[in-house]
Order: C-alpha cells, then structure tokens, then sequence
C-alpha cells in the first residue's frame, strides 16, 4: 500500500507471518469469531554501537548484545594490535563467551536426549526420525 506524509512517497511493507485459529471466540451480532494467535513470532537482532546525543545505547537482549559487543572486539583484535591489558580483557571475556556456548550447547544436547526419549518411548517415529536429523544436524555444526 502506498502513502504520503508531509510531500513523502513511501510504501508500507507489513511483515506477512502465518496466523494459527484459536479455541477462544464467541459470536458478535450474529457472526461468529475465532481469536487469530501468530504461528511465529520473529524476534528482532540486536543493534550494537548507537548513539544520541553523544551517549551509547545498544538495543535488543542484554546477553545478545554482549555476544555482539564481544564478536566485535574480537574481529577488531584481530585487525589491530592492541596492548597486553586490553589483550588479557578480552581473552577473559573471549573465555567466558567460549564457556557460554559450550554449557548452551550442552543444555542444548540435553533437551534433545530428553525429547528424543519422550518420543521413544510414545513410539511416534515420525517425531523420532525428525530429532535424530535434528541431532545429526547438531552434531555436523560443531
């Protein structure tokens, strides 16, 4: 769809996502109605390095923009030198990040094995073949 404001041309661009109809509904002047719920809800990357008025700001989940903050001064460090304090820093920090991600991919494991058990023991094969791919696929990243 096509607006203007105040002499600007410009065009709105919704994001399409995938509604799902709920049990909730009921019956309005003779019409019936379902609550609509959306299938996904996308969550939005964090944004790292703003300013206003001369004060930084990063949006987006605190741990997010660590991770970025962190990704960046690694890729910085490793452009330009820097000086043994600044190196020891980042190495703690580039520690703590590494340690991180193995216990999140651990728990990750976890979930699975336990999900996979369920499944199991259901006996739905479908559901078993999909995490053992999503196990394969798991394992294949790291």
């Amino acid at each position: 769809m096509k607006f203007k404001y105040r002499g600007i041309n410009y065009e709105s661009c919704t994001p399409a996502t995938e509604m799902i109809e709920g049990e909730a509904g009921g019956q309005y002047r003779g019409v019936s109605w379902k609550h609509h719920y959306p299938r996904h809800i996308p969550t939005p990357q964090p944004v790292v390095g703003l300013k206003y008025r001369g004060v930084s700001y990063s949006s987006g989940h605190p741990i997010d923009v660590e991770a970025s903050v962190l990704r960046r001064q690694y890729e910085d460090k490793t452009v330009a030198k820097s000086t043994p304090q600044q190196e020891s820093i980042t190495s703690n920090r580039q520690k703590a990040l590494m340690q991180l991600n193995h216990t999140h991919i651990a728990n990750i494991r976890q979930n699975l094995e336990y999900r996979l058990q369920v499944a199991r023991a259901k006996g739905d094969q479908k559901l078993v073949q999909m995490l053992e791919i999503e196990a394969s696929q798991l394992i294949a990243r790291n």
